[in-house]
């Protein structure tokens, strides 16, 4: 049988020791929502709640993990800090784990709360980064949502909607199943969702705002050529934007300046080479874009903790 769930009761049977610390004056404590609490297994974090009808509520909660909403039916409004947003069918949006939100509107509201902690799930992403729609729904604008007033959000025509919901179905089966197999299978259709949804944004029109689509290109552009010597002037071409415009931006969404990703991505693009080819600590650097293996070897140890040669013998 389907579970369906109160998001409300959900608020109410968490325990109150919960709550983040000193709220503001006249505000209500933020409640944080636990993997303890919302996954059956915390060893492994995909779980799904389907909420019909969801009841309307003001009282924010922020997560321990990420949660992808697919609105199925009813209309309602959503507020994420203090911005609140029209929400209908078709809309799909992700809740990064630091973002509080609730529901203060519902009219007939029936929704999918796909809950996941891909730290957790470790899950190949093989070429999906160089969609410029998988930046831009998983990390781009969630981030620029409140600048951006909501309106590059994901909306599906009826056709996708019933897809995606099946695919999510399965993903139900497997994990209610919990046969020999069913986190490995659970997690591949979790990856059909991810993928589908990367396609759908990527197909959106141009006409959204131009950062978020800006900044999405430019985290997809890296991900197909980090091996070559890309420059910061080569960035804030491809971007279209000034170099402190570009820098301010692209903090302000990833958290860190465009060369300090691009570093991370050569390395973790590295890491990968090292559990799996023979080649010398030379040719990795080569391979991911680094001209100069010792300078490769510091940045390695200074992303992961150990050097390349050392990360190789525990990954066999």
């Amino acid at each position: 049988m389907t579970r369906t769930v109160s998001k409300t009761v959900m608020c109410v049977l968490d325990d109150p020791v919960k709550y983040l610390d000193d709220p503001p004056t006249g505000m209500k404590p933020i409640l944080k929502l636990k993997v303890s609490d919302h996954f059956p297994d915390p060893n492994f974090r995909l779980h799904v709640i389907r909420v019909s009808p969801h009841h309307t509520s003001q009282h924010q909660h922020t997560h321990d993990f990420e949660e992808l909403v697919l609105i199925l039916d009813g209309h309602g409004k959503h507020q994420v800090g203090e911005e609140v947003y029209d929400i209908s069918a078709g809309d799909v949006f992700v809740m990064l784990g630091n973002m509080s939100h609730c529901y203060p509107e519902a009219s007939q509201l029936s929704l999918i709360n796909l809950l996941y902690d891909t730290s957790n799930l470790r899950l190949p992403r093989a070429d999906l980064g160089a969609l410029p729609g998988y930046h831009a729904i998983f990390q781009v604008e969630p981030r620029l949502r409140q600048q951006q007033r909501f309106q590059n959000r994901l909306k599906l025509d009826m056709a996708e909607l019933g897809r995606l919901a099946g695919m999510i179905a399965e993903i139900e089966a497997e994990l209610r199943t919990k046969a020999p197999g069913s986190h490995f299978l659970a997690t591949a259709h979790f990856m059909r969702v991810v993928g589908l949804l990367a396609r759908a944004y990527t197909k959106m029109p141009v006409g959204m705002e131009k950062p978020l689509h800006q900044i999405s290109e430019l985290l997809g552009y890296l991900e197909q050529h980090y091996a070559e010597p890309l420059t910061i002037d080569d960035l804030t071409k491809k971007a279209r934007m000034s170099q402190s415009t570009l820098f301010r931006v692209f903090r302000h969404i990833m958290g860190r300046s465009p060369m300090d990703y691009l570093i991370q991505l050569r390395v973790g693009k590295a890491a990968q080479i090292l559990r799996r080819e023979p080649l010398r600590i030379s040719e990795v650097s080569e391979a991911v874009g680094f001209s100069d293996s010792n300078y490769f070897s510091r940045q390695f140890h200074q992303v992961m903790g150990v050097s390349p040669r050392e990360y190789r013998l525990r990954s066999r």
